[in-house]
């Protein structure tokens, strides 16, 4: 019985189990078609991992580095685009307002325009989500 266990266990790793991970938002891991934001500059401190947009920050906290327990609403100052795909865009205010700044694909930038400021942010999406701030 043992034996069967151990064979089912291997045979799930090599048939698929080994391979890459998918991306998991706030698994404090940075994956690809994701987008990471850190809360001291040069991609440094505590950091939270998302994979899909964001209207609100007000809820999140950190999921990586430490600081668990720290909200990230207003408390960004470097970015970590994995996407390799899309831009993101960052907003001051929640629900896609205010001031931004857009993250290109691929991108990093290890000091933000507005530092300890962005309350939301949406990748492009061509009008899908029927936010015009999304579509760039």
């Amino acid at each position: 019985m043992r034996t069967s266990a151990v064979l089912a266990a291997t045979a799930a790793l090599v048939l698929g189990g080994s391979g890459a991970a998918s991306a998991a938002q706030f698994n404090g891991i940075c994956e690809s078609k994701e987008v990471c934001i850190y809360r001291n500059t040069y991609l440094d401190g505590a950091w939270i991992d998302h994979q899909y947009a964001d209207p609100n920050y007000i809820n999140n906290t950190y999921t990586g580095g430490g600081y668990p327990d720290v909200g990230t609403n207003d408390r960004t100052s470097s970015i970590d685009s994995w996407d390799q795909t899309w831009k993101v865009r960052f907003f001051v205010d929640a629900y896609y307002g205010g001031p931004r700044q857009t993250v290109g694909v691929y991108a990093r930038l290890n000091t933000v325009e507005y530092n300890d400021q962005y309350s939301s942010h949406c990748w492009n999406d061509g009008g899908v989500s029927g936010y015009s701030q999304c579509s760039f």
